[in-house]
């Protein structure tokens, strides 16, 4: 059963601004892994963006904001084939159990300009 659902879009531009002005901005924003994959990319700005879009999306489908939850707590992962998925830690995991949620699919794109991120929380049957 559909618990919630969350769209979020960014511009490619804005995330840029703000990893050059602001230091601290990945390392709080992006686990080490999101890190490690996105600055081994061509146009690391672009993956970074997409993975901020994703996470927007994913609260917004929990329903829930950021309240209790850190932008780390959530990872967006790629499988073998480049599926997107999510890993949640800390409060974003105590969020799912809260509400009852199995999982969250969620699905990525870009353009020139701008990232964007849909995601859809699915409730646990039973």
């Amino acid at each position: 059963m559909v618990k919630g659902i969350g769209v979020d879009i960014v511009e490619i531009e804005r995330v840029k601004k703000a990893i050059r002005r602001h230091p601290r901005f990945q390392a709080r924003v992006f686990t080490s892994q999101e890190r490690d994959y996105c600055l081994s990319k061509a146009n690391p700005y672009l993956h970074f963006a997409v993975r901020f879009a994703a996470k927007e999306a994913v609260l917004k489908a929990l329903g829930t904001g950021f309240r209790g939850v850190k932008w780390t707590d959530l990872e967006i992962c790629r499988d073998d084939l480049g599926k997107p998925s999510v890993r949640f830690f800390g409060g974003a995991s105590k969020k799912l159990k809260e509400r009852e949620i199995s999982d969250i699919l969620i699905s990525l794109s870009f353009c020139h300009h701008s990232a964007i991120a849909s995601a859809v929380a699915i409730k646990s049957e039973g």
